[in-house]
């Protein structure tokens, strides 16, 4: 007996190496409890983080200080409407937090509205970042980086959860990465496990920014938008007129998130950003946008021919660099004049 306990210890050895190095490393950031901070200071390097994760449980760990009554939803768009530039839009006594997730769905933004009414949370003010792809998402997403949070997503169990990140870590160049991160570091990039995409960050507020990349384009533009960084992200511009998306079910969710804010008594604007490459939403699309939202607070820069195909006002293909996402909150509150033929009341 004592023999087959031996042999079968020494068969799982391997397994519970590799789980406690799993837990140990926690190498997603999804294992041991948000203390207030994602990176250490002078990281370089990161394997690739769950954002929408981070942002619920940075909310929990701040929100008993915070207590938070506004809110950015959106993907990664809208990580760089920055807080200071809404809160000039917002009362006084406003406390404001990101809510974004990579590659948001209209289901996950749905999913969070859910989770702070089932806390008791009112919320008094709310900004969504809907860009056209989101229309056309599906609602759940597979992947390591975008699985929603078992908290907020009734489909998805702890434990399946926490199985996908363990057969994530699991593989061979991650595991050899952490144990040995200098000579794996060159793979992991190239596999595109890791980034060295490291942003500046304001934890209280889930907020992420690139100071270097700001300071840069404030004072001398183009030694940010070198021609090899325009050359890098350059791509055909899309075809007009732009497809329909919104069908039943994408009707639904949005229906579903307009009716709690109504019912939340939120002062919500929404932003449909532009994006390079002239991504621009459909005019039916934006018509049943605006007929379940308002048309007062639904606020269309996709067509702008300026902001959809000048690279100069990205960080890359997709992010639409801070200063100009400030510009668009103020335009959305207060009409701000943009070089653009479809601003409201122009």
């Amino acid at each position: 007996m004592k023999r087959f306990v031996l042999l079968s210890l020494l068969a799982l050895l391997p397994v519970l190496l590799l789980v406690a190095l799993y837990v140990v490393k926690d190498p997603f950031h999804v294992v041991k409890p948000y203390k207030g901070r994602v990176y250490n200071p002078g990281d370089t390097i990161a394997l690739t983080i769950n954002w929408g994760h981070v942002s619920i449980e940075s909310y929990k760990y701040f929100d008993p200080e915070g207590h938070f009554d506004s809110f950015i939803f959106g993907s990664s768009l809208s990580g760089y409407y920055r807080i200071a530039d809404w809160q000039r839009n917002l009362p006084d006594d406003a406390r404001p937090f990101h809510f974004n997730a990579s590659r948001e769905t209209l289901y996950g933004i749905l999913n969070k509205l859910k989770f702070l009414r089932s806390r008791g949370v009112v919320i008094k003010n709310a900004l969504l970042v809907i860009e056209d792809e989101m229309l056309m998402r599906r609602p759940l997403d597979g992947d390591v980086l975008f699985v929603q949070h078992p908290q907020t997503a009734p489909e998805v169990s702890w434990w399946n959860f926490h199985q996908l990140y363990f057969n994530a870590f699991r593989r061979p160049d991650i595991v050899a990465y952490l144990l040995c991160p200098g000579p794996m570091t060159d793979r992991v990039l190239e596999e595109g496990y890791a980034t060295t995409d490291i942003t500046d960050r304001i934890e209280p507020i889930n907020e992420g920014y690139y100071g270097l990349a700001d300071s840069l384009i404030a004072v001398n533009p183009d030694a940010f938008f070198t021609p090899s960084h325009i050359a890098q992200y350059s791509r055909p511009l899309k075809e007009l007129p732009c497809e329909d998306k919104i069908t039943g079910p994408v009707e639904a969710l949005l229906n579903a998130i307009s009716t709690i804010l109504r019912k939340q008594g939120a002062d919500y604007q929404i932003i449909i950003p532009p994006h390079y490459g002239y991504e621009a939403i459909a005019s039916s699309d934006l018509y049943k946008m605006e007929l379940i939202f308002g048309q007062d607070r639904v606020h269309d820069f996709s067509h702008d021919p300026d902001l959809g195909t000048n690279l100069r006002y990205y960080y890359d293909e997709g992010h639409l660099i801070a200063h100009e996402c400030g510009r668009l909150i103020d335009s959305a509150y207060h009409e701000v004049t943009l070089a653009s033929p479809f601003l409201k009341n122009q």
